[in-house]
């Protein structure tokens, strides 16, 4: 059985109860599990509920606090925490209600001061106690242990998906999927007789084999009118050689999204920017933007090095297609900063500027000097 741990979202009003919500929010985490609150809920454009409805449907378990107050009530006609009640129930996660149990005992301050809002509170905790796990409460302590006692019988009566460490179901559940696999396997066998054909994967070359790559031209035109023109080239090197380049300018953007991290590889922007680094080898001019790789050269680079154990093999998580080990090598043929390894096979690397009256002539580094 694995060690699992839970999402709990904690809901009540909120100025009359933030003691209360502290208490609960500390059970949660004496548990072991994680409290999920408004306390810790960034600014946001989105409307309330739009932010809030995500992270409940997330939750495994929601937390009902009830005190003196109803709530703020907005254009439904509800108040935001009978709303959250309503949307947890809507989605089928499990809620546990904590009511106050001497309503009357509670201070004014932190009371309905009419007959409408009383009214209103008294029917929430109805609808809400409603064939529900419900504690009652009368103090800190009291809440304290309520909580942890609803949560506890809730994970027995209405067990959840929770969370669990990635290296703890690693060696177990992934064996026994393996196994499970292989049982199906050969009962296909011998249902359908051995009409598999194994097919050996070809061997990849290895990492100071040479291999080639063709630059194409690209036309850049500057803000003076005039266009700066690249040319056509194969370049020659090994696949080791071509990696600190494709390391350092594969354009890759990251995001976050509900606490993960994802990236994403833009194919045009890599192709230009490989393509002009390699030719920026081996020339003595400033090449950015002028040359480009093909995408399937690109892809070629990306399979090889992935194939090597250089990026990783599938799915976009994490903020880096790269592996640590990956890093390392690239960094450390930066720290060497030997000539380039890699040569022209064919073609030449040159950059030509036409003016706006349709004259050629070479780039000169002078002309890049504004003075």
């Amino acid at each position: 059985m694995h060690d699992k741990r839970y999402q709990v979202f904690i809901s009540s009003t909120f100025t009359d109860l933030q003691e209360e919500r502290r208490a609960v929010q500390d059970a949660v985490i004496s548990m072991g599990d994680f409290p999920v609150q408004m306390e810790s809920f960034p600014a946001s454009d989105d409307s309330q509920m739009d932010f809030i409805g995500p992270l409940i449907e997330q939750s495994d378990y929601y937390v009902l606090i009830i005190g003196g107050r109803y709530g703020t009530i907005d254009d439904t006609g509800l108040s935001f925490t009978h709303q959250e009640f309503r949307y947890a129930v809507a989605k089928q996660v499990p809620v546990l209600v904590l009511v106050h149990g001497k309503p009357d005992a509670i201070a004014v301050g932190k009371t309905e001061a009419t007959e409408i809002g009383r009214g209103r509170l008294k029917e929430f905790i109805a609808e809400a106690s409603l064939k529900r796990i419900r504690k009652d409460w009368q103090n800190i302590g009291e809440l304290k242990l309520a909580a942890h006692e609803a949560l506890h019988h809730a994970k027995r009566s209405k067990p959840r998906a929770g969370w669990v460490r990635g290296d703890t179901i690693a060696s177990l559940d992934a064996l026994e999927q393996l196994n499970e696999v292989r049982k199906e396997n050969e009962k296909f066998r011998e249902t359908l007789g051995n009409l598999a054909v194994d097919i050996p994967l070809p061997k990849i070359p290895e990492a100071d084999d040479e291999t080639s790559i063709t630059l194409l031209p690209l036309s850049l035109k500057t803000r003076s009118g005039t266009t700066t023109q690249g040319s056509s080239a194969k370049i020659q090197g090994s696949w080791i050689s071509f990696f600190p380049l494709f390391f350092t300018n594969l354009s890759v953007s990251t995001n976050d999204w509900q606490g993960n991290n994802y990236h994403n590889i833009d194919h045009d922007d890599s192709s230009v920017a490989i393509g002009s680094a390699i030719a920026g080898e081996l020339a003595s001019t400033d090449t950015s933007g002028c040359f480009k790789i093909s995408h399937s050269t690109l892809q070629r680079l990306i399979s090889y090095y992935t194939e090597a154990g250089l990026m990783i093999s599938s799915g976009n998580d994490g903020d880096t297609p790269f592996t640590e080990i990956a890093q390392r090598l690239a960094r450390r043929h930066l720290i060497g900063g030997s000539a380039p390894p890699f040569s022209i096979l064919e073609g030449e690397i040159a950059v030509t500027i036409v003016g706006p009256s349709g004259g050629n002539f070479s780039r000169d580094l002078d002309d890049d000097i504004p003075f």
